[in-house]
C-alpha cells in the first residue's frame, strides 16, 4: 500500500474517533458557519433541544435564541467569531417545543491552517438541576435569614414581657401582700406596748393581725398561681386546665385533653397558651362560649382555643397574640389564629414533644 493511501487511511480513522467522541459526548455541541448555519449537530444536541441532526443541519439564524435572547446571541457568536473565546457563559435558550433550558455555554472559534476564523464551535451544558438547587439554596437562606430575625425579635419581646412581668410582680407585692404584712406588724407591736395596760386592746389588735395574715397568704397564693401553679406540678396538665377553666367568668368546654404527663416545658406552655387565650378572649371577644381541645401525638401537642365571639383579632396587631406566638416558637412550634369578623376566633398551636425534656420530678413520660 502507497504512503498516501497510508496517509487516507489514518486520517479516515481519526476522523472516525473524532466523530465517535462528538457523538458520545454529554455536552450539546453545535458548529456554526460564519453564517450562522448550523453544521454538527451531536446526539447530545438533539436531546437537550429536541430538534433531530437532519432537521437543524443547513438550518441557520440562530434557532436556539428565544426571542429576547436574540441580540444577545448574535453579539456572543460575533464575539467569538472575531476569535474571542467563551467559557461558563449562563443564559436562556430554546427548545424545538418552544420551552426554556438553562445551559452554561463554551465557545471557541475554528481556523484553518493560516488561523483564519471558518465557524464557532458552541458546547451547551444543560444546567436546570443546578439553577433549580441554587434557588432552592437562595430559597432556603431568605427563609433561614427571616427566621434568624424573627427569632431576634421573639427573643427581644420575651425579654420585655418578662421585665414587665418582674415589674407587675413587685407591684403586686408591693401593693398587696407587702402592705397586708407591714400592717400585721405593726398590729403586733401595739399589741406588745398594750400587753399589761389593755388586754382588750391587745385581743382586737391580735385578731386584725390574724385576718390580715390570711389576706396576705391569700394575695401570695394567688401570686404564685399565676407564676406556676401548684396542680399542674402535682397534678398534670388536665387537672391544671380543669381548674383553670372552672374559675372563667363564662362558660368553656373542655372537648379533649390528655390523661398522661407530658415533658413540663411543654405543660407549661399548653396551660399559659390557654389562660392568656381565655384573658383574650374575656377582655375582647364577647364570647359566650369557649371551646379547649389538647391532643397529644407521638411528636407533638395539638392545642385549640376557639370562640363564638366578634372575631376580628390581628395577630399582628397587638401584643397578646404575638405573646402566645412567641411562647410557642420558643419551644420549636408554631400559631396559627383565624379570625374573621363576626364568625370568632380560632387558635391552634402544635408543640414539638418528640425531644427529651426531663421533668423537675423525674423523667420525661
Amino acid at each position: 500500500m502507497s504512503s498516501s493511501a497510508n496517509d487516507l487511511s489514518a486520517t479516515k480513522r481519526q476522523e472516525e474517533r473524532l466523530q465517535a467522541l462528538i457523538d458520545s459526548s454529554p455536552l450539546a455541541l453545535a458548529e456554526f458557519g460564519p453564517d450562522t448555519r448550523i453544521r454538527l449537530w451531536n446526539p447530545a444536541a438533539e436531546r437537550i433541544f429536541g430538534w433531530s441532526r437532519e432537521e437543524i443541519l443547513g438550518r441557520g439564524g440562530l434557532p436556539m435564541a428565544p426571542p429576547w435572547k436574540r441580540a444577545e446571541s448574535e453579539e456572543l457568536f460575533a464575539r467569538v467569531h472575531a476569535g474571542e473565546s467563551l467559557n461558563d457563559y449562563e443564559t436562556v435558550r430554546q427548545r424545538k417545543d418552544g420551552s426554556l433550558v438553562d445551559v452554561s455555554i463554551a465557545a471557541a472559534p475554528i481556523r484553518d491552517g493560516s488561523g483564519q476564523v471558518l465557524g464557532n464551535m458552541v458546547a451547551y451544558t444543560d444546567i436546570t438541576e443546578r439553577k433549580t438547587q441554587e434557588a432552592e439554596v437562595h430559597r432556603l437562606n431568605a427563609e433561614l435569614h427571616a427566621r434568624l430575625e424573627e427569632l431576634a425579635a421573639s427573643r427581644a419581646r420575651i425579654v420585655t414581657a418578662g421585665d414587665l412581668e418582674r415589674r407587675r410582680l413587685e407591684r403586686n407585692l408591693h401593693d398587696g401582700a407587702q402592705q397586708r404584712l407591714v400592717t400585721v406588724s405593726l398590729s403586733l407591736r401595739l399589741a406588745l406596748v398594750m400587753l399589761d395596760s389593755d388586754p382588750a386592746a391587745v385581743r382586737a389588735a391580735l385578731a386584725d393581725a390574724c385576718d390580715e395574715l390570711a389576706l396576705a397568704l391569700d394575695d401570695l397564693r394567688e401570686l404564685a398561681r399565676g407564676l406556676h401553679p401548684a396542680v399542674l406540678s402535682n397534678r398534670g396538665l388536665r387537672a391544671a386546665v380543669e381548674t383553670l377553666t372552672g374559675r372563667a367568668p363564662i362558660p368553656v368546654e373542655i372537648t379533649e385533653i390528655p390523661d398522661g404527663r407530658l415533658p413540663e416545658a411543654v405543660e407549661a406552655a399548653a396551660y399559659y397558651l390557654i389562660a392568656e387565650a381565655l384573658t383574650n378572649v374575656v377582655k375582647y371577644a364577647q364570647a359566650s362560649t369557649v371551646r379547649v381541645r389538647v391532643a397529644a401525638g407521638d411528636a407533638s401537642l395539638v392545642l385549640e382555643v376557639s370562640d363564638d365571639g366578634v372575631g376580628g383579632a390581628d395577630p399582628a396587631g397587638g401584643s397578646g397574640l404575638r405573646g402566645l406566638a412567641d411562647r410557642v416558637e420558643a419551644l420549636g412550634g408554631a400559631l396559627h389564629v383565624v379570625s374573621r369578623a363576626g364568625a370568632g376566633t380560632s387558635l391552634r398551636a402544635e408543640i414539638p414533644i418528640g425531644w427529651d425534656v426531663p421533668r423537675a420530678d423525674g423523667p420525661a413520660h
